[in-house]
């Protein structure tokens, strides 16, 4: 994981609404109906990324890499006084003591390929935010308010959900280092092949989680993926 900087953001947001990623959107049959409609949510996320809220002193930009490519890039921006963004008063009820949203989740997008690389993204942003998290996220869709709910988030207005990950310990945990990260993935989702000096390319664990959607060739995604490194 790297912090970038906002051009080269924004540059490496293009390669996610490139051809590589319209073909697999276009191509069910070759990587899967799951895996294609993965990609289309990329290339739409990273299509409207201009349209998302402004870019602020507080931003920052980080980019999951494998190999010399990104396969996932998240921004944030900082966090807020809940009774000064939120409609009601439910939040006081859902985080007793708590008034400040740590960071706030603007964007994240990851290559379909490459599945786990938004559970790394949001672990890295939930560890930055230190002990006691509590990650803003405003979903643009209903499908995007599942996902997030299986994560943890947990709606507090109409616009916004909301992750305190010490609430759900069946899917957030603390690894010995004392660090977050999800209690029901593996500890290592994605390792470098390989153990000399000069080897140094890294190809993931499991190319994606499509297996428990939808029918596809393992040996398939494993190619496209290495041929996504090349």
């Amino acid at each position: 994981m790297v912090e970038i900087s906002r051009s080269s953001f924004e540059r490496k947001m293009k390669d996610f609404h490139g051809d590589r990623i319209r073909h697999i959107a276009a191509n069910p049959e070759e990587y899967s109906h799951f895996v294609s409609s993965k990609a289309e949510r990329t290339v739409g996320l990273a299509k409207g990324v201009g349209s998302a809220r402004k870019h602020t002193s507080d931003a920052r930009y980080f980019s999951y890499e494998l190999g010399n490519k990104s396969v996932g890039l998240l921004r944030t921006e900082g966090g807020f006084s809940m009774s000064d963004v939120f409609e009601g008063e439910k939040w006081k009820d859902q985080f007793p003591g708590r008034t400040e949203i740590t960071s706030t989740t603007v964007l994240r997008v990851t290559h379909p390929l490459v599945d786990n690389a938004g559970d790394i993204l949001l672990e890295h942003q939930l560890r930055l935010d230190g002990e006691r998290p509590l990650v803003d996220s405003t979903p643009a869709s209903l499908e995007a308010q599942s996902r997030l709910a299986a994560m943890g988030y947990v709606e507090v207005d109409e616009a916004n959900m909301v992750l305190d990950p010490t609430q759900h310990p069946e899917k957030w945990t603390k690894n010995g280092d004392g660090e977050w990260q999800r209690a029901d993935k593996p500890t290592l989702y994605l390792s470098k092949v390989g153990s000399g000096e000069d080897d140094d390319s890294e190809s993931a664990e499991s190319a994606s989680t499509a297996s428990s959607h939808d029918d596809f060739d393992v040996d398939d995604l494993t190619h496209a993926l290495d041929d996504l490194l090349a």
